[in-house]
C-alpha cells in the first residue's frame, strides 16, 4: 500500500487505481490523435461491406459487418459506433473466430482485420483489453504476439485465424458487430 501511494502521490496512478488496487482500463493514446476539424468520413456504402448474422448462445444473435475501406484502429472504433452502432468485434469462443476470419479471407483482399482489442503494459505486465469491456476470456495470439512494448491494436489473419499486435494507426479494414 505505502507504494500505491507513493506512486499516487507521484501522479503515476490514479485514485481509482489506488481504489480498484489493479491498473487503469487505459485507452491507447491513437485514440486522441485526430486533426482539429478534420470531417468524419462516411458511413461505408453497402458495396463496400458485408453483413452477416450469426446465432449466438443461448438464442442471443450476434451480428457482423466486415468493412473494407481502411481505417486505423481508433478511427474504425468510432465508425462502428457512428455507422452501425455497434463497435469493433470481440470474440470470446474459437467458433466465433472462425466464422470471422472465413468471412473476412472471402470478403476482403487483405491479410488482417481490425476485431476490437488493444494491448497496454503495466510494468512488466501486458494486458489485453476489448472496446465493449467485455471479459477477455478467449485468445488466439499468433507466436511472438502481443507486442511486449506499450500498446498495440490486435488484428485478426484472414488465412490463419490468429491474432498479432498491430500498430493502431496501420490503415485495415475491420469488423464491427452490432
Amino acid at each position: 500500500m505505502k507504494l500505491s501511494l507513493l506512486l499516487a502521490l507521484l501522479g503515476a496512478i490514479s485514485a481509482q487505481q489506488l481504489h480498484e488496487g489493479a491498473p487503469e482500463q487505459e485507452v491507447p493514446d491513437e485514440q486522441g490523435e485526430e486533426e482539429p476539424g478534420e470531417p468524419e468520413p462516411p458511413c461505408p456504402k453497402e458495396s463496400e461491406s458485408f453483413r452477416m448474422i450469426v446465432p449466438g448462445q443461448e438464442g442471443h444473435t450476434c451480428r457482423y459487418v466486415i468493412v473494407n475501406n481502411c481505417q486505423p484502429f481508433w478511427k474504425a472504433q468510432k465508425q462502428c459506433a457512428r455507422c452501425y452502432h455497434g463497435r469493433l468485434a470481440s470474440i470470446h469462443n474459437y467458433a466465433t473466430n472462425q466464422r470471422l476470419q472465413s468471412m473476412a479471407r472471402t470478403r476482403t483482399n487483405r491479410g488482417q482485420v481490425w476485431i476490437g482489442g488493444y494491448t497496454y503494459r503495466w510494468f512488466f505486465h501486458v494486458y489485453p483489453r476489448w472496446v465493449d469491456h467485455s471479459p477477455w476470456n478467449y485468445f488466439n495470439w499468433a507466436k511472438g504476439n502481443p507486442w511486449r512494448f506499450w500498446k498495440s491494436c490486435v488484428a485478426l489473419c484472414t488465412t490463419s485465424g490468429q491474432w498479432s499486435s498491430v500498430s493502431c494507426g496501420t490503415r485495415l479494414p475491420f469488423v464491427c458487430e452490432y
